[in-house]
């Protein structure tokens, strides 16, 4: 079959989308390939594509396990042949799965970059029939990408390793100091490069500085119709804000990353399906997600680059119709976003400190622990150590990053549960026949200590013990958290660490150390582009992007916030008339207000002020505003 065949055959599309087809030519030609294709665009079709014109794998470098494992299992539905590279203890062991990828005729093979790490994993992947190395998300090369990581720096050899094999550079976003950083360290200086503009003429930018973000979201949704994300920094600020819509009868859902797998699936689902037509979800949510009729992206909190702003918003009109990206700010956020990215960046004595305490709590005395596998209960030992569970992470991921630890996840999930209910309104929600109150009565039979300590449990066990699917289990337990009886989370109980170079303290943690304070600088420079971006109000939006990716622009686009750009429809001349009107009916509260009209949020400020000082109108108790005349 050709290329148009198996398109259509294996993904159900009739044409390529821009810059594929010639990527995949110059590829199938033996050129090396460096391609900058923007959110949505398609880049995994560009190598998997290819694997099924050549004899020999495609090699696929990837930096999450989580991408890893969706690929392939959406190549087998297609009944492609693909695998990947698993650490986990219960996993095939290392050799037997390289001797499957020399031996095993897979089409597809993925891998971390961290694997390059390991001499002998190099040497012997060497031996497989290797036709193209795709290594994906290629910015993390380089130390000014947003996402750095040094193991990338290994994937240099690669030229070396497979000679005469074309190699394929891929990423959505990356500016002319990454691009560059890319052609020198993969040796790619005489690839093709194919890159997509970064020009998006279908989305209108708009950012609002507002004090109230939740009703600002509500307004919103009031005003503009059809499938909407709405991204948090927070776990929890996805629920409240869901609750607060769903209060509000808007059709609404969260979705973040302590949810099961099962209610991931359904959430997603239904909102693709446009069951639920909002979904408030932190930033992960979206990643290989390819829905096209997004109408609206909204963010409650500053992202944390310019290159993450670029990406999410880009998840909203991929079917090229008109859309809208609100970044909904107020005058605390830009300290907020400095505290929540750089201060839980790991300092010298964290990195120090955590070291110390992992090798005594896992028994490594110094000078030993080399090519051990360790078994980390992190919600212990952090316990045990005082130590801050979101940093310890943090502090991991460096280890890892440097090649002083592999990590791997377990797979059986735990679950951290607090009563928040009163004892009278325990007894009186246990007369319920609901699955949810046979939940509670079981787990109040199981432990006295319940009300007065937080708890632990396996939810697989439970649903064992008490025959229930993992599915009610998990919709009990949401009910219980939603009548405010419980709050619990879902984590993994264990971490599974390899230790990849002995224990020597200092000398050990060095690379972990210089490492942590170069993405501090990068981290720091990053934040005060993407605060600049967002308070600046006089430049177009879109050429701001445009200029930031190294790309030139012509005239303004005429959908942003800039001054330049503002559409009529938030001017005073246009909100005036209609706020009076309002306001002689009877009074109304700012949020009264935004149920019924759309406006920017500082320009209702602006003719508020103007209207209490001459004295038009007046503001009672209770915060709402009435027309002073008759």
């Amino acid at each position: 079959m050709d290329k148009l065949q198996l398109l259509k055959k294996f993904w159900g599309f009739d044409q390529f989308r821009p810059n594929q087809e010639e990527i995949i030519n110059s590829l199938l030609s033996g050129e090396d390939v460096l391609g900058i294709l923007p959110t949505g665009g398609g880049k995994s079709l560009c190598y998997q594509l290819p694997a099924l014109l050549h004899e020999g794998s495609v090699l696929v470098v990837s930096p999450l396990v989580a991408l890893m494992e969706d690929q392939v299992k959406q190549l087998e539905q297609k009944e492609i042949k693909a695998m990947y590279f698993e650490s986990h203890p219960k996993s095939l062991p290392l050799q037997q799965q390289l001797d499957n990828s020399i031996h095993g005729n897979y089409k597809l093979i993925y891998t971390s970059p961290e694997r390059f790490l390991n001499p002998n994993f190099v040497q012997r992947l060497a031996q497989a029939n290797i036709s193209l190395v795709a290594i994906d998300e290629a910015h993390c090369i380089s130390e000014w990408g947003h996402d750095f990581r040094p193991a990338y720096r290994e994937l240099g050899i690669l030229p070396t390793l497979f000679p005469n094999t074309p190699i394929l550079a891929l990423t959505a976003s990356a500016t002319p100091e990454v691009v560059k950083d890319i052609k020198v360290l993969l040796h790619l200086q005489k690839a093709q490069l194919f890159q997509s503009s970064y020009k998006r003429p279908n989305i209108g930018y708009q950012i609002w500085q507002t004090e109230d973000k939740f009703n600002t979201a509500a307004q919103l949704l009031n005003h503009h119709k059809g499938t909407s994300i709405i991204y948090c920094n927070t776990r929890k600020q996805t629920e409240d804000l869901a609750q607060f819509l769903k209060q509000r009868r808007y059709q609404v859902d969260y979705f973040h990353g302590g949810l099961p797998a099962d209610s991931k699936k359904q959430r997603l689902a239904a909102w693709q399906q446009g069951k639920i037509h909002h979904i408030a979800a932190t930033t992960a949510f979206g990643m290989g997600i390819d829905k096209a009729d997004v109408r609206m992206v909204i963010h409650l909190q500053l992202p944390e680059s310019i290159e993450n702003y670029y990406q999410e918003t880009g998840r909203a009109g991929r079917d090229q119709k008109a859309a809208t990206s609100f970044l909904l700010f107020h005058s605390g956020d830009p300290k907020e976003l400095k505290s929540q990215f750089l201060d839980k960046i790991p300092k010298q004595k964290d990195l120090e400190g955590t070291y110390k305490d992992l090798c005594n709590f896992l028994q490594i005395a110094y000078g030993e622990g080399k090519n051990t596998f360790f078994s980390l209960d992190l919600e212990r030992f952090c316990k045990r150590y005082e130590r801050n569970l979101s940093k310890t992470r943090q502090v991991l991921r460096l280890f890892e990053q440097v090649g002083i630890f592999s990590l791997a996840s377990s797979h059986e999930q735990q679950m951290r549960l607090r009563i928040t209910a009163s004892t009278y309104h325990i007894r009186t929600y246990l007369n319920q026949s609901s699955t949810a109150a046979m939940v509670l009565e079981y787990l109040m039979r199981q432990s006295s200590h319940l009300i007065s300590e937080t708890f632990f449990l396996s939810p697989k066990k439970l649903s064992q013990a008490m025959k229930l699917s993992n599915r009610r289990l998990m919709l009990a337990f949401e009910d219980l958290q939603r009548q405010n009886i419980l709050m619990y989370s879902v984590y993994e109980s264990h971490i599974y660490l390899n230790a990849l170079t002995p224990r020597e303290d200092l000398h050990t943690i060095r690379p972990a150390i210089d490492l942590s304070k170069k993405i501090y600088g990068i981290k720091k420079k990053k934040i005060e582009t993407l605060i600049e971006f967002v308070t600046d109000t006089t430049v177009c939006k879109r050429n701001a992007l445009l200029a930031y990716f190294g790309e030139k622009a012509k005239g303004v686009c005429g959908l942003c916030s800039a001054t330049s750009c503002k559409k009529a429809f938030i001017e005073e001349a246009d909100l005036k008339p209609k706020l009076i009107q309002l306001l002689k009916s009877k009074p109304h509260s700012i949020p009264e207000l935004k149920q019924k009209l759309y406006f920017e949020p500082q320009a209702l400020h602006q003719l508020l002020k103007s209207l209490l000082d001459e004295e038009q109108i007046i503001m009672e108790q209770g915060h709402k505003y009435h027309w002073n005349y008759e």
